[in-house]
């Protein structure tokens, strides 16, 4: 009975010193390398590192060289068995604000090693609160509207299912 208390102890005692000291800056370095190759630059971004999460305060993401969105905080939380990743007031600009004119509020995603390939989202932005995930396997995005307020502007991207307004596309 000692030693299965030992080797449990051992091994939350590994599991708290890889979160606390993993190196999230780093992380963050390699990931924003990989995001440069899909055409994505985020710039302008202040880091602030944790012992449990990254912010990047006031950062704005380019596509293909032209600046497409701003948040105002977005935070990583690196926890190994599931990760999560929260952004507050995402403002749209320029191009993709005239084809889609909202605000999003607050923004978090949710991973888990136990569905690798599986993303879960909650939204809520002026066009109400969304709930839905990103299926990485099927190159899915499913977005259900769960309580909609204001959803003229993105109705035309929008489908009526039978619990409501939805939005799916592929990537």
């Amino acid at each position: 009975m000692r030693l299965v208390k030992y080797i449990l102890t051992f091994i939350i005692a590994l599991y708290l010193g890889i979160i606390l000291f993993m190196p999230k800056t780093n992380i963050y370095y390699k990931a924003e390398e990989l995001l440069k190759k899909q055409g994505v630059i985020i710039d302008n971004e202040e880091i602030r590192s944790s012992i449990i999460s990254l912010k990047l305060m006031h950062p704005i993401a380019y596509y293909q060289e032209v600046d497409f969105a701003r948040a105002s905080i977005i935070e990583f939380k690196p926890l190994l068995l599931v990760n999560i990743v929260e952004a507050e007031n995402i403002e749209l600009l320029n191009v993709a604000k005239k084809f889609l004119d909202i605000t999003i509020n607050k923004l978090r995603a949710n991973h888990t090693i136990l569905k690798p390939y599986y993303i879960k989202l909650h939204i809520v932005g002026n066009f109400g609160i969304g709930s839905g995930f990103v299926d990485l396997k099927k190159r899915l995005i499913h977005i259900d509207i769960v309580e909609p307020k204001d959803i003229n502007p993105i109705r035309k991207f929008l489908k009526k299912g039978k619990k409501g307004w939805y939005y799916e596309t592929t990537f």
